[in-house]
């Protein structure tokens, strides 16, 4: 009869998170779900010295994600309260 390792035991303990982990965490959810980690991206990409076309045709559309974003939230928490007859 084989026995098979206990793949559990090759993985290292966890640390605990420190509070910078935690910030580190909150950042990058924030800039993901608000969109500005896109607009930051999009906005070097048509600010560079040496942009092109191309940078600015994938450039502007990153820029505008934040509105698009906070367009759609608006929607949805609009028919949520339109469903719930809030309003």
């Amino acid at each position: 009869m084989s026995t098979q390792r206990d793949r559990l035991s090759m993985i290292p303990a966890l640390k605990p998170l420190t509070t910078r982990d935690h910030l580190a965490l909150l950042h990058f959810l924030w800039l993901g779900v608000s969109g500005l980690g896109a607009a930051k991206l999009g906005w070097g990409m048509v600010s560079g010295p040496r942009a092109t076309l191309s940078d600015f045709s994938v450039g502007v559309p990153l820029c505008l994600a934040p509105p698009t974003i906070a367009a759609t939230w608006a929607l949805c928490l609009f028919g949520i309260a339109q469903h719930h007859q809030l309003f």
